[in-house]
C-alpha cells in the first residue's frame, strides 16, 4: 500500500470532512427514499465499502491522536522558548 504524507491546513481538513459528509448524505437520501417508496431490501455489493469505512475510521483515530501529540509538542516548544527568554 502506498502511503503518501501530505500536509493539511484547517481549510483542507474542512474540505475533506465536507466530502465525507456529502457521501453520508447520499447514503442517508437512499435510506429515506427506500423508506418512502416501501423498498424493504436493496441488494448492495458492500464488502469493499465496509472495508474502506473501517480503514478510514482507523485512519481518523490515528490522525486525531497524531494531532493531539503535535499540539502537546508545540505547547512544550512554546513553553521552552518562553522560559529561555
Amino acid at each position: 500500500m502506498d502511503m503518501t504524507l501530505r500536509t493539511y491546513d484547517p481549510s483542507k481538513l474542512d474540505k475533506f470532512s465536507l466530502r465525507l459528509l456529502d457521501l453520508a448524505s447520499i447514503v442517508r437520501q437512499m435510506a429515506n427514499l427506500s423508506r418512502e417508496q416501501g423498498i424493504e431490501e436493496l441488494p448492495l455489493h458492500d464488502k469493499k465499502a465496509l472495508e474502506w469505512c473501517a480503514k478510514l475510521e482507523q485512519w481518523a483515530h490515528k490522525t486525531r491522536a497524531d494531532l493531539e501529540v503535535k499540539i502537546l509538542q508545540d505547547k512544550a516548544e512554546r513553553r521552552g522558548r518562553s522560559a529561555a527568554k
